[in-house]
């Protein structure tokens, strides 16, 4: 198993896109507990895309592994911070 593996969380966090996401991310995590997530291009995020992340936290913690944040953009920050999850998230 690799040591990280990096996700290209793209321009969408929201309902349209987890399917697709969960799908990634689950791909991801066969490789590696630790993750590293380039959320500089997300423009939109909603409840259901930030729940998503909230769940493979919660799978990435109780393997020992990590989630690593990496310049998350000003609309992924606001979206969690209005929902109440930045600190769950790891974005506080």
């Amino acid at each position: 198993m690799a040591a990280k593996t990096t996700f290209s969380c793209g321009e969408s966090l929201d309902i349209t896109e987890v399917a697709s996401l969960q799908a990634r991310l689950h791909k991801s995590l066969q490789k590696s507990s630790t993750i590293e997530l380039k959320a500089d291009d997300v423009k939109k995020a909603d409840t259901a895309g930030l729940q998503l992340f909230v769940a493979l936290a919660r799978d990435v913690s109780n393997t020992g592994g990590a989630l690593v944040w990496k310049k998350p953009s000003q609309a992924l920050i606001d979206a969690a911070r209005l929902l109440g999850l930045e600190k769950e998230l790891g974005l506080a």
